[in-house]
């Protein structure tokens, strides 16, 4: 499967920023140029009629007047205002050279009595239909308005005036020029803005990257942002979050490596030992007990193990799934289980239970508290000693403080436990008596452990006579 491309969320940011932007330039400037049209030929209609109307009014001065003399005088003004300007935009005391793209004609039927001196010489431009309209003379395009003019004295009388159509197109041109620059202008002046913009807030997404760039597994530290986002924060938390349960993973993985190595180290030795000597001897019965000290070691080596494991189970605090439990079974189970170590040493092993009742829990960890306990009692209470196992439910009218709890006494009558030992027994790795023993000293501190995942408590109390471990947990009883 191909990898995809990474796309930058930077660029397309940036990237779609400016061309919406550009398009709604674009979109704007269409409309602008749309309206400005539109305005500019309802103002030139409007000044053509109204001029012609202005001018119908003085059309039986004109026609009365000499033509000769009407042309000649036009004549002059024209000339003499070309003559005048030098330029086509420069305007003069007698008007702008612009007259020479609009045309006026008077006509009395089809015969021609004044017109202005750029308008065709014999040619009407009339197409005999007052109002607007549009005509084409030598590949000029025209826009005109004719206008009939009511006259008792004559008949037929008309007015034209018409301009060049690509004088309304310049102005549409310059006027579309004139703001299409400024907001063409603007796209790069929005491209350096929007990039400024962009990495000015997107910079604490770039120091959490280079952040994150440098966390490996040698170096888990927490993570700073020198410019924390409202959006950023909770991300910043829960990966924080997570290096820190990552770190802790990793110190386990090394504290469980060293303790691994450390605590093997002197069974491997031992069973090494051993075996060279099996190798070594032909007496039958020296090999017999190099064996049966091979199988010890072997049993030993596995309980170490299954304790680490545990241990390191627990520490990690995955989180168990917990269901209904009945105390009674579990804790027959249990001794079930473990009846076979005490009958080798002679000893009894008895469960006074009241009443059943159930408690929320891990069936597993529960089990891992109650055997190590026991176990406990079993190899260091000694020969024939007597070991029990009893629960009872504090009321109102018992001492104890919390009714809502059930304990859980196993009691052995063995040596006492010495004060030394009373004070560090739920320390992990601690063996008070390494010759009884075979674990690796983590029984009592898993066991200690569980209780207090289960929101109850191990404590070993004071007894001059036994040794008393007490396990105390919330209570639920059965329906």
């Amino acid at each position: 499967m191909k990898n995809k491309e990474l796309i930058s969320i930077k660029k397309k940011l940036i990237v779609g920023i400016i061309s919406a932007t550009s398009l709604l330039i674009l979109i704007s400037w269409v409309f602008i140029v749309g309206e400005t049209k539109h305005e500019i030929k309802e103002v030139y209609d409007a000044r053509l009629s109204q001029s012609a109307k202005i001018l119908a009014l003085t059309m039986p001065n004109i026609v009365n007047t000499s033509s000769t003399e009407r042309d000649a005088l036009y004549e002059q003004w024209f000339k003499a205002m070309q003559k005048m300007a030098n330029s086509d935009d420069e305007e003069t005391s007698l008007g702008h050279p612009y007259e020479e793209n609009f045309i006026v004609q008077f006509y009395k039927g089809k015969h021609l009595i004044f017109k202005s001196p750029n308008a065709p010489k014999d040619e009407l431009m009339s197409n005999n239909a007052p109002g607007f309209g549009e005509l084409e003379i030598e590949n000029e395009k025209w826009r005109f308005f004719q206008l009939n003019i009511p006259n008792p004295e004559y008949s037929d009388l008309y007015i034209l005036l018409a301009e060049k159509q690509s004088i309304r197109n310049e102005v549409i041109t310059e006027i579309a020029l004139s703001t299409s620059l400024p907001q063409l202008l603007l796209i790069p002046a929005l491209f350096i803005v929007t990039l400024g913009l962009v990495n000015k807030f997107l910079k604490p997404i770039t120091e959490l990257q280079n952040a994150v760039a440098l966390r490996n597994i040698n170096y888990l530290e927490p993570l700073v942002i020198d410019q924390p986002t409202l959006e950023l924060n909770p991300l910043v938390k829960q990966l924080n979050y997570l290096l820190e349960q990552l770190n802790s993973a990793w110190e386990r993985e090394k504290r469980f490596t060293r303790t691994a190595a450390h605590e093997l180290k002197t069974p491997l030795a031992i069973l090494r030992l051993n075996a060279e000597n099996a190798l070594r001897t032909d007496d039958i019965v020296e090999q017999r007990s190099d064996l049966n000290n091979i199988i010890s070691g072997i049993n030993r080596t596995d309980r170490l193990i299954q304790q680490l494991l545990i241990h390191s189970r627990i520490e990690a605090g995955h989180t168990l799934e917990k269901t209904s439990i009945n105390l009674t079974t579990l804790l027959r189970d249990v001794i079930a289980q473990l009846i076979p170590l005490a009958l080798q040493q002679k000893q009894t092993v008895s469960l006074e239970p009241i009443e059943d009742y159930n408690l929320t829990g891990n069936a597993t960890l529960l089990a891992i508290l109650f055997t190590n306990l026991v176990d406990n009692a079993i190899r260091y209470s000694g020969f024939k000693s007597n070991i029990t196992i009893t629960m009872k439910i504090p009321n109102h009218k018992d001492n104890m403080p919390n009714s809502n709890e059930i304990h859980v006494y196993i009691i052995d009558d063995g040596e006492k436990i010495r004060d030394n030992v009373r004070e560090r027994i739920f320390e992990k790795f601690y063996r008070a008596d390494s010759g009884k023993g075979d674990g690796a000293g983590l029984g009592m501190s898993i066991a200690h452990y569980i209780a207090k995942n289960h929101d109850g408590s191990l404590t070993l109390e004071e007894n001059d006579n036994t040794n008393v471990f007490v396990v105390s947990l919330p209570k639920h009883k059965m329906t």
